[in-house]
This record gives C-alpha cells, sequence and structure tokens, in this order.
C-alpha cells in the first residue's frame, strides 16, 4: 500500500477553504479498497473580520477614555448675574431680630460679600394658609422663607433656630456663583422674623430677617434681610 501525503497550509489573515485528501490505495494490493479519496474543508479566520474587531474595541477605548463633562460648568450662553455688592453692617445670630434689619433695602450673604437683592415678593396661598417671602430671583441666591398665617397689615411672624420650611439657595462652594448649576437648595437650621406694615392683595411693604447656618462642608454663616416697599403680592387659590 503506498500513502501519498500532502504538505498541510496553514494560511494566516486570509480567508481560505484548505482541502485535506485521506489516503489513496493502489491498483496492486488486491485487498485494498478501490482508489478514492476524502476531504476535509477547514475554514481560516478573515483578516478583515480581525481588524473590525480591533477597530470597534479601539473605538470603546476611546470612548470611555474621553472625560467626563463638569457637572458644574455653566452652559456657553450663560450671562452670569450681575451682583451689587454693598458694604452693609450686620451680625449673624441664632437669635436675629427685626432690629437688625437694614433700612433701606434687601440684602443677603453667604459667606461672602453682602449682595442687593433687587427682588423681593409675596407668593401668597389661600387654600394652604401661608405665604413665601421669596427674595433669589435675578441673583441665583438668597432664601425662600414659608410663614404660616394670612399676611395682613400688623402680621408678625417670629420663628426661633431650628428646622423652619423654606430653603437657601447658596453656592455648591465658596460664597458666589455664575450660573443655577453651580448652586444648590439649603434647607439646614434656620430663624426668622417677618412684619408686615401694609398689605392690600397686591403690593405689601414689610421687613425681614433670616439667618441659616451650614453645619457640614464649608460651614458657612448665610444672612438676608431689609425693608421692602411696595413687593408684589402674588395671590394662589390653591
Amino acid at each position: 500500500m503506498h500513502i501519498r501525503s500532502f504538505p498541510f497550509v496553514m494560511v494566516v489573515g486570509v480567508s481560505a477553504i484548505v482541502s485535506i485528501a485521506s489516503v489513496g490505495c493502489s491498483k496492486k494490493d488486491p485487498d485494498a479498497s478501490p482508489a478514492g479519496s476524502a476531504s476535509v474543508t477547514v475554514a481560516m479566520p478573515n483578516a478583515s473580520g480581525s481588524a473590525a474587531s480591533n477597530a470597534s474595541g479601539s473605538a470603546a477605548a476611546s470612548a470611555s477614555a474621553a472625560p467626563k463633562e463638569d457637572p458644574d460648568a455653566c452652559p456657553k450662553d450663560n450671562k452670569p448675574p450681575a451682583f451689587t455688592y454693598a458694604d452693609v453692617k450686620f451680625t449673624w445670630s441664632e437669635k436675629p431680630a427685626l432690629a437688625d434689619a437694614p433700612k433701606d433695602k434687601a440684602y443677603a450673604n453667604v459667606g461672602g460679600k453682602t449682595f442687593e437683592l433687587p427682588k423681593v415678593e409675596l407668593w401668597v396661598s389661600e387654600k394652604r394658609g401661608e405665604f413665601d417671602v421669596r427674595t433669589n430671583d435675578g441673583v441665583l441666591l438668597g432664601p425662600t422663607i414659608t410663614i404660616k398665617g394670612v399676611p395682613k397689615a400688623g402680621f408678625l411672624a417670629e420663628e426661633k433656630f431650628g428646622s423652619n420650611r423654606g430653603y437657601f439657595q447658596m453656592p455648591k462652594k465658596g460664597d458666589t456663583a455664575e450660573c443655577h448649576r453651580q448652586t444648590t437648595s439649603f434647607n439646614g437650621e434656620n430663624a426668622r422674623v417677618v412684619k408686615i406694615d401694609r398689605y392690600d392683595g397686591k403690593t405689601a411693604d414689610f421687613t425681614f430677617v433670616t439667618t441659616w447656618k451650614e453645619s457640614y462642608n464649608e460651614k458657612r454663616h448665610m444672612w438676608a434681610a431689609g425693608t421692602v416697599k411696595n413687593a408684589r403680592v402674588l395671590v394662589f387659590k390653591n
């Protein structure tokens, strides 16, 4: 019996099909079966598939390595608030009094420079029997304090330092902010005093003072106070 051998060829990186012939038998061997052959088909990997896989992996690696967007970064078209700073004498205390409030305007401080509050309003909820003194419109920073009761001339509210309702919009860090993303609504302990001198359902004259304290992170002391004339009143039925 004669065995014919065929070289085995390995093709790397190219799509190929290799046929391997099996053992063949000579006619001189009477006991052998008729000469024949069998083939085995072997498929080799395609180079382009390997390249595509590598490219896909590289793209995924590049995407994961790309820097993440800063959640506190201001939008490109952002217009920072125009703070008007003022030299106002105010002594922070857990027991503020109306006498501490400036007599000309309303101001606020978040641990740095004191700035004017350009707009202070009363938002009244008739259904809930309460109202908000809202101060942070226009400058991003400042408190909104919720007072139980119906506003009217002569109304006086005093709430001692504690977990009183409301929040102070303040910078996430430092003492200023250029956009809303850089602020947070702080609702820690605070005290407040509010006295309404005139109220007609559309406008109001009042005096207020409120102090707040951050008990963690930078442990900032915040306050807002002032005398407000002809403040806009918004009345909500719900």
